[in-house]
């Protein structure tokens, strides 16, 4: 009786072992994944709206100056010419996104109202009257060029207009229709300034200063 209980026993632990074996033949086999997905992420943010002068290479001009016509010493008040904005100084505007609904481009003396030319202890206004000294700007002969960007619709340049107190004159208006991301320049703005009779003879200068702005 003892040796049959034995045999049995022996065919069930036989048969658990067939059966693990099974199993661990019939469980799935992992594979590693061929391909994995992943995104590059990145943040362009709007820039600056801002002008300068810049020369013909693009690089801003560190102290720039233009040079009117010159005159001699004159018992009368005359008139002198001169050219904002060349080809080696070019009058710049840039718009990287920093103003999406247009904008505006002005010229004013450094000192609005109070600046005088000035040479030493002489000067004479650039806002005053046809007998005092007045200086007079011309935008609309300028010459407008896109350097990133369209020129084609949406910019205005400004009319002639002569200063007159603390004012400043539009150069240019850019409006809200214009490319967002925009880089050009005005050559060729006429200016002229009347000179009072009887001033000292010397080197004159005024200082000036271009601002742009959103709208």
């Amino acid at each position: 009786m003892g040796a049959v209980m034995k045999v049995v026993r022996q065919r069930v632990a036989t048969s658990l072992m067939v059966s693990a074996v099974v199993l661990a033949v019939s469980a799935p086999v992992a594979h590693a994944a061929l391909t994995a997905n992943s995104q590059l992420q990145q943040q362009i943010n709007p820039g600056v709206l801002s002008t300068d002068v810049r020369n013909g290479s693009n690089a801003v001009v560190a102290s720039p100056a233009f040079a009117m016509s010159a005159a001699t010493v004159s018992t009368s008040t005359q008139t002198v010419t001169g050219t904002f904005g060349t080809s080696t100084q070019r009058i710049s505007v840039d718009n990287p996104g920093g103003a999406n609904g247009g904008w505006n481009l002005t010229l004013n003396a450094t000192t609005p109202g109070t600046g005088n030319w000035t040479n030493g202890t002489n000067t004479y206004p650039y806002n005053g009257t046809s007998s005092t000294g007045q200086l007079t700007v011309d935008p609309s002969v300028s010459t407008l060029t896109g350097v990133v960007g369209s020129t084609a619709t949406g910019f205005t340049k400004g009319s002639q207009a002569t200063f007159t107190g603390s004012t400043p004159i539009t150069l240019l208006s850019a409006a809200a229709g214009t490319d967002d991301v925009w880089n050009g320049y005005l050559t060729g703005i006429g200016m002229s300034q009347i000179i009072p009779a009887g001033q000292p003879s010397g080197a004159y200068t005024l200082d000036l200063t271009q601002t742009v702005a959103a709208i």
